[in-house]
């Protein structure tokens, strides 16, 4: 019932989308965007992928584990289709990681946790990093009114909060420790979880012996970020939008953010409202904010959303003919 209350919520705010703007000239638009460029923006987009799986496999080695990068990449296919459907925090596909880590590819179960934690640490921290630079510089492009400062500092806060308790799981394990002794669970769960969190502590020890070698992650993270500016850049250039690179990736930041709020799977609705919210201001008609929107959010969800259930029945269907020829 919850499933269906949010798809219900998500279609009712891209048709306030569309209502406000004309429908011929945000279909008018998108026609004119040449196939080309939806292509090699696509293939921006696969690239972006092979080099976030790369990111997780030096994050593994780090660790003192070596999995095979077909096996990694197969890992975050699936992840990256539970996170499609889940509410946009993404926390169903980070559990989900950490599953398949341990069940197929042989990590320990905090082994597991801590190259999950660790790559979404990384991650976030860099896109943090980004998005403030990104606030101010949309500060000073507009005079901001009251319900988008609201916006900014909700999902900015959110941001924040996220990742300081990804930090404090991951760095603190011993006040995890202190919280487990008052919580109201069955003493088994308890003893389990200690050890569990004991685990995590001896890999993370194991991680910061030498702090330098996760600097060059960061600068990993920094480039994937940095793809998705350019990816909306060049689909701006497509649709005629007439702003500079730098107005494009402080929009393409914000609207993330605010896309990572935990509301509806996948972030939709809120993205596609986000982009145009954020595109109006700097004098962009809505029609072409919305055409902007749509385009993007294809490359970077749908197209990404299709790959990974692609990749997920084709493993279905191999294991149904094996299933045949062994009966």
């Amino acid at each position: 019932m919850k499933k269906l209350a949010l798809f219900i919520v998500t279609i009712l705010l891209i048709a306030v989308l569309l209502w406000q703007a004309n429908l011929q000239d945000v279909i008018g638009v998108l026609e004119e965007v040449d196939p080309l460029l939806i292509l090699g923006v696509c293939l921006l987009q696969i690239i972006t992928m092979l080099i976030i799986n790369f990111q997780w496999y030096k994050l593994a080695a780090i660790i003192g584990e070596k999995p095979d990068f077909k096996q990694l990449l197969s890992m975050n296919m699936v992840g990256t289709f539970v996170e499609s459907i889940t509410p946009s925090a993404k926390a169903g596909g980070e559990v989900t990681k950490i599953y398949l880590l341990k069940s197929q590819l042989g990590f320990s179960a905090g082994e597991a946790t801590v190259l999950v934690t660790l790559q979404k640490i990384i991650s976030l921290f860099t896109f943090l990093l980004l998005n403030t630079m990104a606030v101010a510089a949309f500060l000073c492009m507009i005079h901001c009114e009251s319900l988008q400062l609201q916006v900014l500092l909700l999902s900015t806060l959110f941001l924040v909060l996220w990742i300081a308790s990804l930090v404090v799981f991951l760095i603190y394990p011993n006040k995890v420790k202190k919280i487990l002794k008052v919580l109201p669970i069955k003493e088994g769960w308890r003893i389990k979880l200690h050890d569990f969190i004991g685990t995590i502590e001896t890999t993370l020890q194991s991680v910061m012996k030498d702090k330098k070698k996760l600097l060059p992650q960061f600068l990993l993270s920094l480039c994937i970020w940095g793809l998705f500016a350019v990816k909306a850049y060049l689909i701006a250039r497509g649709l005629k939008i007439q702003l500079p690179f730098i107005s494009i990736a402080v929009v393409t930041y914000l609207t993330y953010m605010i896309g990572m709020l935990p509301l509806l799977p996948g972030g939709i609705g809120t993205f596609e409202g986000g982009m145009v919210f954020f595109l109006l201001p700097l004098g962009v008609p809505v029609y072409q904010a919305i055409a902007f929107a749509l385009t993007l959010r294809f490359v970077t969800f749908w197209f990404v959303f299709l790959i990974s259930g692609g990749w997920l029945g084709f493993k279905e269907i191999k294991k149904i003919r094996f299933k045949w020829k062994t009966a």
